[in-house]
């Protein structure tokens, strides 16, 4: 076919007659925002639907062929628009040959409609994990399938590349040991050929060496349990603190969700300000606890620990919020002054059933977020000790360098036998190169976790719970626009009338005799 017919929808999907389904070259990305995922997939098969047009036209395929490609065209184009759409699976980018559809839930995409167009992210998804794409470089694991892991995914580049392996630091480290190894090799190689000793002095020296084993108790039972509180801490503020926040501000929607649920632009804007307020408490959260471990401007700059543009750009603030919010401490708890600042006016202004009682119940919602927010940054600033934690250090390093020793003590012993001890040597190799990796990985394992709110690839991913967040409490409005018992002629859904606070007089206040 000559270049000029080769439309760029063609290049694309393939060409007729090719025995390639349209389906087969969809990419494992799926991105949120306008103009993205389903419509840009949607476009792509409405092109090549009119190239196939132009074949039939030109007659470059024959009728057959042509027509099978069509038929497989309005196949995909029919599964974009229905089950695509709503389930939005998308294909694997990872995969080789035929790609199978990956999948993530949800709840966990970005939001596709126009109003919450302003959260983009993208989702790279295959049958081992499920990668969160941030933007600036910022990748996060979602989720990764542990089945395949503890069979065959272990060995898979990247799941190696999210580990410690993956860190020139453990394999230099190896490297050093190995030298170090090789110098006391030699060193007790001449040492003993000098000294003129025979075979049984160097039995003895051999049978007699077990410092790191005296060692490797301490350093095994110390090591497990600082690891051991450390994942402590971890599972809690995951679990009980920052779900915790999650939870509140998922409850103070729902409570939204019935008292305002008209499709009016007052309620639509009420309970949109309190989810807004909410979701941007969790973003300013992880903000404040990227700046526990900033060390330089430059890292302040790179983090933008300090930047709020990013969450004006996705309409979680705006420009008048960001300037009371510029230098204040602990941004992330001062949106909970706000929400019950509003509770209190709308009680005031009547918009409310049972203002004080309701009041009082926003009031303690917003407490325990304060303080879910106050217990999470109080545990990421709380360190281990200077002393308890180079005391760990200080012995996992001792313990490794008397690794290296002993299997260069055992080398250069064996050399100067004439007869190599091979097994002997190849356990001392073996302890050698797997130990170090085992005891680093975990004081490395230890450091990550310390504070997942940063931008490793396993931490904490602050555009998941976005959306996560938004997709749960947009479901709450949506249900309670159009709950199960309205009909076309009462369409309106239920509410509780709003009142007034009702003021009582004490009579106690007033000297009425002086009147």
């Amino acid at each position: 076919m000559s270049g000029h017919y080769r439309s760029r929808s063609e290049s694309t999907m393939g060409s007729p007659g090719d025995g390639k389904d349209p389906l087969d070259v969809w990419r494992g990305w799926y991105g949120g925002g306008g103009g993205g995922g389903d419509e840009a997939r949607e476009d792509t098969h409405e092109r090549t639907l009119r190239t196939v047009e132009e074949h039939q036209t030109n007659g470059m395929r024959s009728s057959s062929s042509a027509k099978g490609w069509r038929e497989r065209c309005a196949r995909s184009l029919k599964f974009a628009a229905g089950r695509g759409r709503s389930e939005r699976p998308w294909e694997s980018s990872m995969s080789r040959g035929r790609r199978e559809e990956g999948y993530a839930p949800i709840a966990d995409l970005p939001p596709k409609d126009e109003e919450n167009a302003s959260l983009k992210f993208k989702y790279e998804v295959d049958d081992m994990m499920r990668v969160v794409y941030e933007g600036a470089g910022v990748r996060k694991i979602a989720r990764y399938n542990e089945q395949k892991l503890v069979r065959g995914g272990w060995m898979e580049r990247k799941v190696y590349k999210t580990t410690f392996l993956a860190s020139a630091y453990c394999w230099l480290q190896i490297f050093l040991l190995w030298f170090l190894a090789g110098l006391v090799a030699v060193l007790v190689y001449g040492l003993l050929k000098a000294c003129g000793a025979n075979a049984k002095t160097v039995e003895g020296l051999q049978k007699g060496l077990s410092v790191s084993s005296t060692i490797e108790i301490f350093v095994a039972f110390a090591l497990g349990t600082y690891i051991k509180k450390t994942i402590d801490i971890w599972w809690e503020l995951r679990h009980q603190t920052l779900q915790e926040l999650m939870n509140v501000i998922a409850d103070m929607c729902l409570r939204m969700a019935i008292y305002f649920p008209g499709r009016h632009y007052e309620d639509k804007h009420a309970r949109e300000t309190i989810m807004r307020y909410g979701i941007l408490s969790l973003a300013l959260l992880f903000q404040d606890a990227k700046k526990v471990d900033v060390w330089s401007r430059k890292q302040v700059r790179d983090l933008g620990v300090l930047d709020l543009s990013d969450l004006q750009r996705e309409k979680l603030l705006t420009t008048r919020e960001a300037a009371l919010l510029h230098n204040v401490p602990a941004k992330s708890q001062m949106c909970w002054i706000w929400i019950s600042s509003l509770f209190t006016k709308w009680c005031l202004d009547g918009r409310l059933p049972d203002p004080l009682g309701n009041q009082d119940t926003m009031l303690v919602y917003s407490e325990q977020a304060r303080n879910a927010i106050s217990t999470i940054l109080a545990q990421l600033t709380t360190q281990f000790p200077l002393s308890y934690s180079h005391l760990i250090i200080f012995f996992c390093k001792v313990y490794v360098t008397t690794l290296a020793v002993e299997a260069g003590v055992t080398l250069g012993s064996s050399l100067l036998q004439g007869q190599t001890n091979y097994a002997n040597l190849v356990t001392k190799s073996f302890v050698l190169t797997v130990t170090p990796i085992v005891y680093q990985g975990l004081l490395e394992l230890k450091e990550r976790v310390s504070n997942p709110f940063r931008n490793d690839m396993q931490d904490y991913s602050l555009k998941m719970f976005h959306a996560r967040l938004r997709n749960e409490c947009c479901g709450f409005f949506k249900c309670a626009m159009d709950p199960p018992y309205t009909t076309a002629e009462d369409p309106e859904p239920s509410r509780l009338p709003p009142q007034y606070i009702e003021r009582q007089v004490n009579t106690a206040m007033y000297d009425f005799d002086a009147y």
